[in-house]
């Protein structure tokens, strides 16, 4: 009993009596994910190593325990810290691939050594847009413009709204989180941020996602935002073939019979959420002025109905309407 009683009092006052030196890396600190692809977002990475003294150090980038950028090897340093950029390329100025990387830091100060190590991703790909649409719909759906997004990575998505002939966004939606098995839906009502109409026309709805390490991917769709919508009405007249419009406005009520409108028939150049064209080319024939409902447009001999949009004006609002053959 004797003996273990001596025992543990030496082993309770050897760590007092012979003490452990401190470390000579008092804080080692990386970077742990970016995107060394020249798109001005965490292109790269920064290590930092606080030296308690003088002390020679190395910094290897390793892949699958190969060393593939030496970052400082047995470089003299004064007590301090010691900060080091990586620029996600090779010994021989190649770019590394994607992945999990090692950084392997060592410190030596006398008989002292140090050693560890950090993990770090390299990451340049953006995430990938597995489906983007962009249609307008008509009353009584909510909105007259429907958007669906789907990814196959996480993102962060973000969906803007702006005029097709420039300026800036008249509405933005998120960013918002995006996982793979989820979708985003969003139902544009035509309304600025501040509640108000936005002029009938063409809109770019650009959808722009961005992962973890900031790569961004992005797509481009267009929709039609009227104010009002409608379907053609065909008809015979002594003048030959011709169209009206059954008119709604943007709640979709009908427009009163009483109201005013305007019929134009316009070559078809773009078809929104297709394309980015505008959608009205050259005018065909004259335009008529009418009541809601009542109004006719005469279609030109020769001119193919399908190739034709159906231009309705009324109240501040613009319908698009498709015509058939």
């Amino acid at each position: 009993m004797l003996a273990l009683f001596v025992v543990a009092i030496v082993v309770f006052i050897l760590p007092f009596a012979f003490p452990t030196p401190p470390p000579i890396v008092t804080r080692f600190t990386s970077t742990a994910l970016f995107s060394p692809n020249g798109d001005g977002a965490r292109d790269v990475a920064r290590m930092s190593v606080r030296l308690r003294e003088p002390s020679e150090v190395t910094l290897e980038v390793q892949r699958d325990g190969t060393t593939v950028r030496r970052l400082l090897v047995d470089e003299a340093r004064p007590a301090g810290w010691v900060r080091v950029d990586w620029d996600g390329r090779d010994d021989d100025g190649r770019l590394v691939e994607d992945g999990a990387y090692a950084l392997k830091l060592r410190a030596r100060s006398g008989r002292k050594r140090f050693n560890t190590t950090r993990r770090i991703v390299v990451d340049t790909r953006g995430p990938t847009l597995a489906a983007v649409s962009a249609r307008s719909v008509p009353p009584p759906a909510r909105g007259q413009c429907l958007v669906t997004v789907q990814v196959l990575d996480d993102a962060q998505v973000r969906v803007e709204a702006s005029p097709i002939t420039g300026g800036p966004a008249v509405r933005t939606l998120g960013p918002r989180p995006l996982r793979p098995d989820d979708g985003l839906r969003w139902s544009w009502n035509g309304r600025d941020g501040e509640g108000l109409r936005v002029r009938p026309g063409l809109y770019r709805m650009v959808v722009t996602a961005r992962d973890t390490a900031r790569n961004r991917a992005s797509a481009e769709r267009s929709c039609w935002i009227g104010q009002l919508t409608g379907r053609s009405i065909p008809s015979r007249t002594s003048g030959g073939d011709a169209v009206g419009a059954s008119l709604r406005d943007a709640e979709g009520a009908p427009l009163p019979p009483a109201t005013g409108v305007r019929l134009s028939l316009r070559r078809r150049t773009g078809t929104p959420g297709t394309d980015l064209s505008p959608p009205l080319g050259a005018p065909v024939g004259e335009s008529v002025t009418g009541r809601a409902g009542r109004a006719r447009i005469t279609i030109p001999d020769g001119a193919r109905p399908e190739r034709l949009w159906l231009v309705a004006q009324a109240d501040g609002g613009e319908a698009l309407i498709g015509l058939r053959s």
